[in-house]
């Protein structure tokens, strides 16, 4: 084997691996996207219940609103719920308890 031919080897493997990685990338994209956009829409079923209902669940509309607002297009917007959740508890579990 000559040099070239092993110059010209590692110039191919370098370029497959630079492919690969973009196509990686572009995947990592593209389902980011796709599971963005199907949990908006879950989003959107959630706040189509009633109030009570989302309270069986633990969430009131403020945080569903709050978190359809606040994510923008590509963001999830589940993933700002539980933190709005657990601050809530917070809150609540430093009041006293009413009967």
């Amino acid at each position: 084997m000559s040099t070239i031919e092993r110059m010209t080897s590692r110039d191919l493997s370098a370029i497959r691996s630079i492919e690969t990685r973009l196509l990686s990338q572009v995947k990592s994209l593209v389902l980011s996207v796709l599971r963005a956009s199907r949990n908006r829409r879950a989003m959107l079923r959630l706040h189509d219940l009633e109030d009570h209902q989302l309270r069986d669940i633990g969430l009131t509309r403020a945080d569903v609103d709050r978190a359809v607002n606040r994510s923008g297009l590509l963001d999830d917007p589940f993933a700002l719920l539980p933190k709005d959740v657990q601050l809530r508890r917070r809150r609540f579990a430093v009041l006293p308890q009413r009967f």
